[in-house]
């Protein structure tokens, strides 16, 4: 007996927490992904774990986490799906897409304005997803940051303790991009287990000058000897010190450094020292699953960075075929994820094999000047 898409009930969830330990391969080294993933796997969220369960068995899995990002000072709901997987026995009869769909119908019943996808699969284009958000990657020698570190006197580099949380909040709240995270929901995902390539924890060091806090960034050490930065908040110069202390700390080689779009301090200092990324990778499969109402919560940004009034707008033509308009100059996508793509911009790495009609030469000078909008990373928040 076949039952769902459906909410899990609460008595499935160590189920679902054993079923995706196993297929991620974390449970081989004794980590289960309710530690990984709080936020996820526990009972406040049951709703949103999605599952398809065969005579009494979850089977299948899609996980969601629906919450807030602060844009420039606005607001958009974002639904946060990862963790999608289906017991091997119980694969190509479509489950997966099932649950897909099933998602799609919830969060846009819930009025999510961005989803966002760790992973690119086809499963997530067909459901209007595409690899967009620009993630430069730097890899940073040491000699470079131990030149800028020994010319920052004054700072002291202390380890994350829970005492220190308010440290934390006060300077993840400086950022103009975030995710709404209460006192408790912080508290949580600080001290999640975070593995990268199933290896080290995850680790936090916070700047402070003058008995103030300044920055703060979370490591996590790899397989490789380097460390690759998950987070990080407060004044960038004190976070490449930061991460330069950390790096003598643990004996590592090099750091791996994403650095989103539009985070020119941080830009500007490394490539004073000559740095340029290797790459550039998506924040996510991102869908914007309704253009019409995305438009409207995005049109203070547009017309602050315009400096007038923008007369933005979109609307639908037909079915997935919209028309936008601006200063008189009208775009129109034949598919809705050409219009993400120029709202977040598309990396140079791209894993999925998705098509999208979108020749960024046609669009009007006007667009390219608001467009792409800053990126941003899932970091603690990462499902």
């Amino acid at each position: 007996m076949i039952e769902g898409p459906r909410a899990a009930k609460i008595e499935e969830l160590p189920q679902i927490v054993k079923l995706t330990s196993w297929i991620f391969g974390f449970e081989k080294h004794g980590v289960y992904l309710d530690k990984v993933f709080p936020h996820v796997f526990c009972e406040k969220n049951i709703e949103n774990l999605r599952v398809i369960v065969s005579d009494g068995r979850v089977v299948s899995h899609l996980g969601i986490w629906e919450g807030w990002l602060n844009f420039y000072g606005f607001w958009l709901k974002v639904g946060l799906i990862g963790c999608v997987c289906t017991h091997p026995e119980h694969r190509m009869k479509g489950y997966a897409s099932a649950l897909v769909k099933d998602a799609f119908i919830k969060l846009s019943s819930d009025r999510v304005d961005l989803v966002m996808i760790s992973g690119a699969r086809s499963l997530y284009t067909r459901a209007g997803c595409v690899e967009a958000g620009i993630i430069y990657d730097y890899h940073v020698p040491l000699d470079v940051i131990k030149d800028l570190a020994t010319r920052l006197d004054g700072l002291k580099i202390e380890p994350y303790t829970e005492d220190r949380i308010s440290d934390l909040i006060g300077l993840y709240q400086s950022e103009p991009i975030r995710f709404k995270r209460s006192f408790e929901e912080f508290k949580l995902l600080a001290g999640r287990t975070f593995v990268a390539e199933v290896s080290e924890s995850m680790s936090i060091f916070i700047a402070y000058r003058m008995g103030k806090s300044v920055s703060y960034v979370v490591f996590v050490k790899g397989v490789w000897n380097n460390l690759t930065i998950v987070e990080y908040a407060g004044s960038r110069v004190a976070a490449l010190k930061t991460i330069y202390e950390a790096s003598k700390i643990f004996n590592v080689e090099h750091v791996k450094l994403p650095v989103p779009y539009g985070d020119w301090e941080l830009t500007t200092l490394l490539e004073e020292y000559g740095l340029k990324p290797k790459s550039s990778h998506a924040t996510a499969s991102l869908a914007i699953l309704n253009p019409v109402v995305f438009t409207e919560k995005i049109r203070p940004y547009v017309e602050e960075r315009l400096g007038v009034k923008a007369n933005f707008s979109i609307a639908a033509c037909n079915d997935n075929v919209f028309e936008s308009s601006m200063f008189g100059e009208r775009v129109k996508f034949e598919d809705s994820r050409a219009f993400t793509m120029l709202v977040f911009g598309r990396p140079e790495t791209v894993h999925s094999s998705d098509t999208v009609k979108f020749d960024s030469s046609r669009i009007p000078e006007v667009f390219k000047r608001v467009f792409p909008m800053p990126s941003f990373n899932y970091g603690l928040n990462f499902i």
